[in-house]
């Protein structure tokens, strides 16, 4: 008993009880890392331990770039602080471009065009020592990194000085959104020889580059020159510091006047480029402190657009940079007001901690998706969703250095969460938790052979749960964190653990620990189940009778619980359970449906993460069909004017099934009318498009965010 009451008092304290035994009994922890709370490298109470340390890294970087020719020159010195306890015998280098040399290993097909001899190195010395790459007993290359055996080891305390010369071609392919969006437009990443991490965990990074898993780095200090011809525009991480050089007069005053603009100033507008701009001089300077990498864009037909954003004290200069000829430039005006509004919504309200950098650009290339670099985002074709997302990253993995070799989720998860949130609260002024569930509802992977444990090591995944495992998934179990502590406290953790970690890196478990000490809670009973057990999340309705809805946990992984009550007079409710309702073992909740004589139907968990959303309705799902006069002609294939793929709508065991093999969709959809139906997670709605004579001739998706797909069901209009 005296035991029980200690260990509640520890707890009630904030203490963590793991910092009084020194482990972790409630779950699973891999040796390489119990090994690191064991060195005093981190702390069971969340924080970096006693002796934490980190390697840092400064590059001076002049690079050159040939256009026509698509070819990066370089030349970098590099000086390296081993600020870690032990001895480095070893250098390891990144040669990310190296991905695109013949016959190393790539997780997904790539341009042809692409494919060469890899990075050509030249001149290396280690401390003034010349290296003959030929010589086997002095360097090794394997993959995307090259290692040097050094001449003398470098102790705790010292540095070392790393140069080399460098070429290498810029790709054509862009899917991993860098390289050749057109025959003067590029986006340049993974571009210089850069120093493998040396961390407390795994000590050299020596994982392979094969176009999946993003980035790892060390905190780093760059001076950067960066040669191209007189038409170019250049945006890069960081601050410019030779504006005045470079910027013709009356170009640099528009400039000087977006430094202090929170109105959009148009620095550099299509009727320059037409009147055929050019620089003064050709090398922009880029200086950037503290951060993780460095990328840098550049074009002779893309206009400049920038602001500034009022963060604190000081203020943030936000730039765009899209093309003068796309078709919808119009549209990309406003863009540079996006990012002031997440911004400002980032670094006052959540996580409400002031955006850490002094510069951020986004680069806007045609094509999809977006990827981020400390400072910048290279956005193709970006809506809204695109913009926050890539923006959030500026805190996770940039502020926060997390390795997403390891655990993508870490920042993925992130992003994707605050993407949902941001957008309901700050742009939807929509505060519903339920809705933010249904924005990152995880879908179909969920109890398959793929849904592995979040802890598994996201180099171990595959295209099949690589997007799943690191995105949807994790901001799911994010929501419930934020739901169960509520407000208040869930931002208190949150601005503690980016607090702790800024510029640090940490696990997954000094996540945990941070919000169990913020908090005072012990919340192994998110942790265990959602982290590092297989399962799925499931609730279903037991029963309903005279207004007493029992809605059962037949899954181990907790959920909250959103009962929504339509009534007959078209109004609506919403109850809302904490997840937490399912700890200590209970199975069932019982809750009461105010009004229930009034009440038309229930659904429960619509858009909410659950394997088998069937049983969360009532009346049941195929009682709703028999209210609507269905047409059977919605059955059949469907063309997408966007994909290459098709939609088949089927009915089986007297339910319609929304199906897109390549994307992994298979949904239920449900009526609202004979034309209106909507999955039942609630991830999207579909519009059937009829003639007169009632045949079906296509079908309009919305899926939640906003994003619409058109398709033709062929032979329609035969």
């Amino acid at each position: 008993m005296k035991t029980t009451i200690a260990l509640a008092l520890l707890s009630l304290s904030g203490i963590s009880v793991r910092s009084v035994f020194g482990q972790e009994k409630r779950f699973y922890m891999p040796s390489e890392i119990k090994q690191a709370y064991d060195n005093g490298t981190r702390s069971y109470d969340g924080k970096p331990g006693p002796d934490y340390w980190q390697n840092t890294v400064d590059y001076q970087i002049q690079v050159k770039v040939d256009p026509e020719n698509k070819m990066i020159s370089g030349v970098e010195e590099v000086v390296y602080h081993n600020s870690s306890p032990n001895e480095l015998n070893t250098l390891i280098v990144r040669l990310y471009r190296d991905v695109y040399k013949k016959g190393n290993p790539r997780a997904s097909a790539i341009n042809p065009k692409d494919i060469d001899d890899g990075v050509e190195l030249a001149g290396v010395k280690i401390n003034g020592v010349e290296y003959d790459l030929s010589n086997q007993k002095m360097t090794h290359q394997s993959g995307t990194n090259i290692s040097f055996t050094l001449d003398k080891p470098l102790k705790s305390g010292e540095n070392l000085t790393f140069n080399v010369s460098w070429k290498q071609k810029i790709p054509v392919h862009t899917r991993i959104r860098t390289g050749a969006y057109d025959s003067t437009s590029f986006f340049v990443a993974y571009w210089y020889p850069q120093i493998a991490v040396y961390d407390d965990l795994f000590g050299w990074d020596r994982l392979n580059y094969t176009l999946r898993t993003e980035f790892y780095n060390n905190l780093g200090n760059y001076d950067v020159k960066i040669t191209v011809p007189d038409n170019f525009l250049v945006w890069a991480t960081g601050t410019l510091n030779n504006s005045a050089d470079v910027l013709p007069s009356q170009i640099h005053e528009r400039f000087i006047r977006a430094k202090s603009s929170q109105e959009v100033v148009h620095i550099v507008t299509s009727k320059d480029i037409q009147n055929g701009f050019s620089t003064q001089i050709n090398t922009w300077h880029y200086t950037a402190a503290e951060v993780s990498d460095f990328a840098f864009a550049m074009s002779d037909h893309y206009v400049w657009d920038a602001a500034i954003q009022p963060v604190g004290d000081r203020n943030v200069f936000i730039s765009s940079a899209y093309s003068m000829e796309m078709d919808t430039a119009d549209s990309f005006i406003g863009h540079t007001a996006i990012q002031q509004k997440a911004m400002q919504y980032f670094s006052e309200d959540m996580p409400g901690v002031p955006y850490p950098y002094e510069a951020f650009t986004t680069f806007i290339a045609k094509g999809g998706g977006g990827m981020e670099y400390p400072m910048m985002a290279n956005n193709g074709g970006p809506g809204r969703g695109v913009t926050i997302h890539e923006m959030f990253h500026m805190y996770f993995p940039m502020y926060v250095r997390i390795n997403e070799r390891r655990w993508a989720w870490m920042d993925e998860g992130w992003a994707t969460y605050m993407t949902a949130l941001v957008t309901n609260r700050y742009f939807e002024d929509d505060h519903e938790p339920a809705n933010v569930f249904a924005g990152i509802n995880p879908g179909a992977t969920m109890g398959t052979i793929a849904d592995l444990p979040l802890i598994t090591s996201s180099q171990f995944l595959t295209g099949q749960n690589y997007g799943y495992a690191s995105y949807s998934l994790p901001a799911t179990v994010y929501a419930i964190i934020h739901q169960h502590l509520g407000e208040a406290l869930f931002k208190t953790c949150y601005q503690e653990y980016i607090r702790r970690w800024a510029k640090k890196s940490p696990t997954p478990y000094d996540f945990f620990y941070t919000f169990e000490n913020v908090s005072g809670q012990d919340l192994s009973w998110i942790w265990k189940p959602w982290f590092f057990e297989f399962g799925v999340a499931d609730v279903a309705i037991q029963s309903y009778e005279k207004g007493k809805l029992v809605v059962n946990n037949i899954g181990n992984k907790p959920v909250p619980v959103f009962v929504e009550i339509f009534y007959n007079n078209d109004s609506s409710m919403r109850i809302s359970k904490s997840a937490e309702i399912w700890n200590d073992g209970n199975e069932k909740v019982e809750i009461t449906i105010p009004d229930y004589k009034n009440m038309e139907r229930i659904t429960v968990n619509s858009g909410i993460a659950d394997v088998n959303i069937i049983d969360n309705f009532y009346p049941s799902v195929r009682s709703l069909y028999k209210n609507v006069d269905l047409s059977s002609d919605i059955m059949g294939l469907y063309q997408p004017e966007q994909f290459p793929v098709k939609i088949n709508i089927i009915e089986d065991d007297g339910l319609i099934y929304f199906k897109i093999p390549e994307f992994r969709i298979d949904q239920v959809i449900y009526p609202k009318d004979k034309e209106n139906f909507v999955s039942l997670d609630g991830s999207f709605n579909l519009k059937f498009e009829m003639d007169e004579s009632g045949k079906c001739t296509g079908v309009e998706i919305i899926f939640s965010g906003g994003f619409v797909v058109n398709a033709e069901k062929p032979g329609a209009d035969q």
